[in-house]
């Protein structure tokens, strides 16, 4: 019984148990919320059954409506809303995301090159003002959110020729998405809708598409080719992987000669390759399926690169195959004890290659020979040189027939951060940084507080070293 002057707290709804029996590997179970999944987001008992516990759950914090307003208020405050990403460029366009003040959603933007003729340069800049090209909003997600309650892009992808745009768009937060085309001039819808696919999709040309499905467990399964304007009931399918422990991925090759379907599991992965300009010609095989092999795949003139892990190179090593010869594979860069390889950026006159060592990332740059020379054992890269002590760097999308490598790189102290690298020159370009949340806390700008490097004799802190914070995680801020 309540004591006078309290309040009855209000009771959580109690979800009923309907026995629902699971057999895998001659092994049962019983799961009595199995009837609590709804994959297509309409059975009305479970519909009803989560309206009761968001209207628990309203009830109970009602008291501190105020503070999660004031608090939602303050975090907001402290981001940059109307912000610009940095531009890509591809072909005769700069790309980009804009956000908007007081908006939710991203503008998927493009402007004109001034010069396209003019190879790029890590000194690029997209032009502003009144006298730059023009801005062309390709797509408005703010817009197209109005008529939802859930909406999230997971894939845009631009058509080589830049004229046709494909997208995937999720309106129920299950993640299956249904790929829309558009012309990107003018917004037009073009062919039909492709319903209930995952997020990978790429362009196989100008006029067809690659996509991936799932099975009922939401594992992505089937790859498959489509041609625009076109039934999908006449989509091909390329590969349908029917272990369950495996899953599909899919990657375009740096040269976007290629499009690379990897099957892969815990331990093992393998790839087929398909060739944009026939794919009618549909899938082949480049790297086998072996127990315990993980191989990641690339292109390069008339080479596949290829790095390759096994028990045997836990580290990863790097290899090249003749195009016409897949199965005769040279090792380029063998495997490294102290070094792990974690992975490689393809280029025309270039591999760059993204490591670890002694726990802090690298990024190595090789030098290629010209197409139709022999490819050599790599001997002698150069480093990208960072000057934070602890940092982490992570690749971004670059163009393959230029020498300008971009990356993401952040610290303890310096804000996410995109540059372009000169790998001729190794100059670096800052091209954007986020403005820092804590700007608004006291005014501590970057680098004002120092890092201090901490080092261990025999795993235990030197003499008068102070406090070493192991780890850190704060969620949401």
């Amino acid at each position: 019984m309540p004591t006078m002057g309290t309040t009855q707290r209000p009771q959580p709804p109690v979800a009923k148990k309907v026995e629902h029996l699971m057999e895998m590997f001659g092994d049962v179970r019983v799961d009595n919320f199995y009837w609590l999944r709804d994959d297509a987001r309409s059975d009305p008992d479970v519909l009803s059954y989560l309206q009761k516990e968001n209207a628990y759950t309203h009830s109970l914090m009602s008291g501190t409506q105020n503070f999660q307003d004031e608090l939602y208020a303050e975090i907001r405050g402290r981001i940059k809303e109307d912000d610009v990403s940095a531009p890509v460029r591809k072909g005769a366009y700069y790309y980009y995301r804009r956000t908007l003040e007081g908006k939710e959603y991203v503008q998927h933007c493009r402007c004109l090159v001034p010069n396209p003729e003019v190879p790029p340069s890590a000194n690029d800049t997209m032009p502003t003002g009144p006298d730059a090209p023009p801005e062309h909003v390709i797509l408005d997600e703010n817009v197209k959110a109005q008529a939802h309650d859930y909406y999230v892009i997971g894939a845009f992808k631009v058509s080589p020729n830049n004229k046709l745009v494909a997208y995937a768009e999720d309106t129920k937060g299950n993640e299956i998405y249904t790929v829309y085309f558009i012309d990107a001039d003018t917004g037009v819808p073009l062919g039909n809708p492709i319903v209930g696919v995952s997020s990978y999709l790429e362009w196989a040309g100008d006029e067809s598409l690659v996509y991936i499905t799932m099975d009922e467990i939401l594992r992505p399964d089937k790859a498959w080719l489509h041609k625009l304007g076109t039934e999908r009931s006449t989509d091909r399918c390329l590969y349908h992987e029917k272990d369950e422990t495996f899953s599909l991925d899919l990657q375009p090759s740096e040269s976007k000669k290629f499009l690379f379907v990897a099957s892969e599991s815990k331990n093992t992965r393998f790839n087929f390759y398909l060739d944009v300009s026939r794919p009618e010609d549909g899938l082949k095989v480049l790297t086998p399926r072996l127990d315990g092999i993980d191989t990641s795949v690339s292109h390069r003139g008339d080479h596949f690169f290829i790095k390759r892990r096994s028990d045997q190179v836990f580290n990863s090593e790097i290899a090249a195959c003749p195009m016409d010869n897949t199965s005769a594979t040279k090792v380029l860069l063998p495997h490294r004890e102290s070094i792990k390889i974690q992975d490689m950026q393809l280029f025309k006159d270039n591999l760059v290659v993204y490591e670890r060592e002694e726990g802090l990332p690298r990024v190595t740059i090789y030098g290629l020979p010209n197409v139709g020379e022999p490819l050599k054992s790599l001997q002698v890269g150069h480093r990208v040189d960072f000057i934070d002590p602890i940092y982490s760097v992570e690749p971004s999308e670059s163009q393959f027939v230029s020498s300008i490598l971009r990356f993401e790189y952040s610290s303890m102290k310096t804000p996410h951060s995109v540059y372009d690298y000169d790998m001729k020159t190794g100059i670096s370009v800052l091209k954007k940084i986020e403005a820092p949340r804590i700007l608004t806390m006291g005014g501590m700008a970057e680098n004002k507080y120092p890092i201090i490097e901490v080092r261990l004799e025999n795993g235990y802190l030197t003499e008068d070293t102070g406090t070493l914070l192991n780890w850190f995680y704060s969620l949401g801020f």
